[in-house]
């Protein structure tokens, strides 16, 4: 694993397009997601996980997010 990805699901990314695809997964996997969170270290299982897949997701996220724009919505961070 590269030293500078995040070792923290908390941290997986700050950008808009890196937490959309976070949540793409998390919502995509959810059974893998609720066996990593019986582990002890369930953030830094699912982050690893989410990390293998990132590329994917990451594609997808932009795909929906694209065509959300095209439509003339737009996506935004809650606070």
């Amino acid at each position: 694993m590269n030293s500078d990805k995040p070792k923290n699901a908390a941290l997986v990314g700050n950008d808009l397009v890196t937490m959309g695809a976070f949540a793409l997964y998390r919502a995509e996997n959810a059974h893998r997601v609720s066996e990593f969170e019986k582990s002890q270290n369930a953030e830094a299982a699912i982050a690893a996980d989410f990390d293998a897949y990132r590329t994917r997701y990451l594609r997808k996220f932009k795909d929906v997010f694209e065509s959300l724009t095209e439509q003339g919505l737009t996506v935004t961070r809650a606070v």
